[in-house]
């Protein structure tokens, strides 16, 4: 599955289970794969796991521009706002959780819990 973001850019993410939302924020040169044994563990125990490939990385598209830490926030909150997701969990590892902390920085906890 695809999103577009503000420039253009098509995200691929991934979009399982239902129940309380859990997203998934990759580390750094790395894709939804590196999720492979969190998501089904989450998945089967009643929670909706979310994950997506930053723009350059696996599915997704590689843009011109829009290669830093303001644009991936972004493009968090393009992909929270494309599935409506409110109250979720965000979950990142090493340069994703800096992606989730300058999200929070730019667009605020409104949509995490």
């Amino acid at each position: 599955m695809f999103f577009e973001t503000h420039d253009g850019t098509r995200l691929f993410y991934e979009d399982y289970g239902q129940g309380e939302t859990i997203v998934f924020v990759a580390g750094a040169m790395l894709n939804t794969d590196m999720w492979e044994y969190q998501i089904p563990f989450f998945a089967e125990r009643g929670f909706r796991c979310v994950a997506f490939d930053r723009r350059g990385h696996g599915r997704s598209d590689r843009s011109s521009a829009g290669y830093d830490v303001d644009s991936t926030a972004d493009d968090l909150a393009a992909l929270m706002a494309h599935l409506a997701l409110r109250d979720v969990t965000l979950v990142g590892h090493s340069l994703g959780g800096a992606e989730i902390a300058r999200y929070l920085a730019r667009h605020g906890s409104a949509r995490s819990g």
